[in-house]
């Protein structure tokens, strides 16, 4: 009997992208007829497909490659945020341990790749070397069943604006004082009510330094921060949206913007990372105007115009939104393209 299962390491509980990834990959292979899970002790596993690099389980994966067993890795993006910004020495030498420990597998372990964007792809050849070996660039998928359009008419007269991390700390707060030069001068401009709210973890010192400025802001532009809240409530707070703002600065493909485009609602952010390919024409994509490498200040103006655009051409730019997600994201393709990928027998 043709050995069939994968067993997905290592198993992740934290919350965002990685972690989301595998209950969906989960829940969808098991529709497809193909068990999914985290024992790397079975005797019906066809393939491992491991996130980052599992130190503990490094010894099991290269009995896998003795035993012909496929060993897939999935990347993402590499840490950098330590090396623009002081984080602390622990952090530091985590992060970059976290780097070589994966620079590893990919090198010497894995027989496959699956990568999470051309620009993530290019970035690691870029750095640690192109290899010789099967890969592939799968994207994130989105439940287009869990996130999708409310069907009801927004208030026009208020301006909500979304923006969604797993993880924003460690320099990547900046992304969040970008946001409150952006409502600002978004204010100024339309002189509409301005409510932006802002789901997932947050640093707490960052979070209370945001709140104190805010209290200088005038009385119709609020900051919500919502802390994790569950997907039926996401999904109900991106339909309402007016827009979505991505605040994450060289992602590899971020599972929030793809729910939001799963829910209609129009992306804008700055051209690094992955997100101008992720978004396409469903959202406004800016240059940076700055060197993000070094987390300085962006130039915010273009985001304000981009966010202009998308609050004028609302509606064409949520049906776009929710067609890009529909042609390019759908959890089945994606999770076929996966199970393809690491059951095959090339590797």
């Amino acid at each position: 009997m043709k050995k069939r299962s994968i067993c997905l390491l290592p198993k992740i509980t934290s919350v965002g992208g990685p972690a989301t990834f595998q209950k969906r990959f989960i829940d969808q292979a098991a529709k497809m007829g193909i068990p999914v899970h985290f024992d790397p002790n079975r005797d019906d596993i066809g393939a491992f497909l491991v996130i980052g690099a599992p130190r503990r389980y490094l010894l099991r994966l290269v009995l896998a490659r003795l035993q012909n067993i496929p060993v897939v890795q999935r990347l993402n993006g590499m840490n950098w945020l330590h090396r623009a910004r002081k984080s602390g020495l622990r952090y530091s030498l985590n992060a970059e341990l976290a780097n070589f420990s994966i620079a590893f597998v990919r090198r010497f372990i894995a027989s496959g790749i699956i990568y999470q964007s051309p620009f993530c792809e290019n970035r690691w050849n870029e750095v640690y070397g192109k290899l010789k070996k099967s890969s592939e660039v799968i994207y994130n998928g989105v439940n287009l069943e869990e996130f999708k359009p409310s069907g009801v008419r927004m208030d026009d007269s208020l301006i909500r604006i979304m923006t969604v991390e797993g993880n924003l700390e460690h320099g990547a707060e900046l992304g969040l004082e970008t946001a409150m030069r952006l409502v600002l001068t978004l204010h100024e401009k339309k002189g509409r009510p301005i409510l932006l709210q802002v789901a997932g973890n947050v640093d707490p010192a960052a979070q209370q330094w945001i709140l104190e400025k805010a209290q200088g802001f005038p009385d119709d532009v609020r900051i919500a921060f919502l802390g994790v809240v569950s997907k039926q409530k996401l999904a109900a707070l991106e339909a309402e949206a007016t827009f979505f703002y991505s605040a994450e600065i060289q992602t590899a493909c971020p599972n929030a913007v793809l729910e939001a485009l799963s829910c209609g609602l129009p992306v804008i952010g700055f051209d690094t990372g992955a997100l101008k390919d992720v978004v396409g024409e469903a959202g406004v994509i800016v240059p940076y105007g700055a060197d993000f490498q070094k987390l300085e200040a962006p130039d915010v103006a273009p985001l304000v115009a981009a966010a202009e655009q998308v609050i004028g051409e609302n509606d064409r730019f949520r049906m776009a939104a929710r067609d890009r997600a529909e042609r390019v994201f759908p959890i089945e393709k994606i999770t076929a393209a996966y199970v393809n990928f690491c059951l095959s027998d090339s590797k």
